[in-house]
């Protein structure tokens, strides 16, 4: 489908995109925003201003398939702790207001070694990384940004350890992973797909074909998508009020049914993955192993879940590890995990107090 005509049948654009964008952060949060500009506008965007006598900026980045303007509980609250010098939202090469690369230039991971199509750009797990990450340090250093401390939620926080796994320098202070993917090394008693219980053999064919949920939304419309979308949305998060959920349905919207791009990389990062004993989402190269050799130990590590939050279950323990094997290697490390109580997976919404209270601590 061609991006007019997908554009007609969905009700989608960039414009209104960033129009939706606008309108949740103009009324939600009472803190002004601006744009802030990155080379050749490949970055979409935003800061507030805060403490000018602080020299510290804090970056937040998003999760899969939401975006910058899903922080909106948090930054008046972060802001009125005059920690920060400025806080500044992005959103992830690819995803929501970003730019959005082409098919063939966007991470998606061949079917095999014998399939190939116009869209198969084969990206590896390490190139759909790089893909993500490269942009951002690129942000970061046109824009001098030091003394930081990043947050990342869920694929997010993935990316943003992996970002500093990558770069380490001096400007980093502090990672806040915000239920993390990507912890633990894949089972070794895995299953193959053939002995997949049948339901999981259907995710995992649509998973490995770089079939999106994006895609099934686009699919159905502008008026069935909408509706769907904001029933999706009211059922995970439903403590939203009515005007919140109005604005953050109509936004994240126009983020999913956007052109294609940045969502394939579901695949070319993460696999879905069964044994005997577990079940659920693993990274093609964990974090574990490498968070334990690499991990620059001068950098607070902060690594906060939800106490209902689904993501817990396959990555607290390696979480967990991963921290005492930082303190064992240096006693005057800053290395935490967290349980955020009364939260799911998107604590940043189900318990913004906690949430900031940790980012700030």
């Amino acid at each position: 489908m061609t991006s007019a005509l997908r554009q007609w049948w969905t009700g989608g654009s960039r414009d209104l995109l960033i129009k939706s964008q606008d309108v949740l952060i103009r009324n939600l949060v009472r803190a002004p925003a601006s744009r802030l500009e990155s080379s050749g506008g490949i970055l979409n965007s935003v800061e507030f201003a805060g403490n000018p006598s602080s020299e510290d900026t804090l970056v937040m980045a998003h999760g899969y398939g939401s975006g910058l303007g899903f922080f909106f509980r948090n930054i008046d609250a972060l802001l009125s702790s005059n920690q920060y010098r400025r806080i500044v939202l992005f959103d992830w090469l690819g995803m929501c207001g970003s730019h959005r690369p082409g098919c063939h230039a966007s991470p998606i991971r061949g079917w095999s070694e014998l399939t190939t199509s116009f869209c198969n750009s084969r990206f590896t797990a390490s190139e759909a990384v790089d893909f993500f990450i490269d942009p951002l340090h690129n942000l970061l250093e046109e824009h001098n940004v030091q003394n930081m401390t990043l947050v990342g939620h869920s694929l997010g926080g993935y990316l943003s350890a992996k970002y500093v796994l990558q770069y380490p320098s001096e400007r980093i202070k502090k990672l806040v992973l915000a239920s993390p993917v990507g912890f633990p090394n894949k089972p070794p008693d895995a299953l193959p797909p053939s002995q997949l219980p049948t339901g999981l053999r259907v995710v995992d064919a649509l998973w490995s074909s770089n079939i999106t949920p994006q895609q099934l939304v686009r699919m159905m419309g502008s008026t069935r998508g909408k509706r769907n979308v904001k029933r999706a949305l009211r059922g995970r998060i439903p403590h939203l009020n009515q005007s919140e959920s109005d604005m953050l349905s109509d936004y994240l919207y126009q983020v999913t049914v956007a052109d294609p791009s940045g969502e394939y990389a579901i695949n070319s990062l993460l696999e879905p993955v069964a044994s005997p004993d577990t079940m659920g989402v693993f990274a093609r190269e964990p974090l574990h192993q490498r968070m334990q050799e690499e991990f620059d130990s001068s950098i607070s590590l902060n690594i906060i879940f939800g106490s209902d939050d689904w993501m817990r279950r396959n990555n607290e323990e390696s979480a967990r590890d991963v921290v005492m094997s930082i303190q064992s290697s240096n006693a005057a490390a800053v290395a935490a995990t967290h349980i955020i109580p009364n939260a799911g997976h998107h604590l940043y919404l189900d318990n913004s107090d906690s949430f900031v209270g940790h980012i700030l601590s």
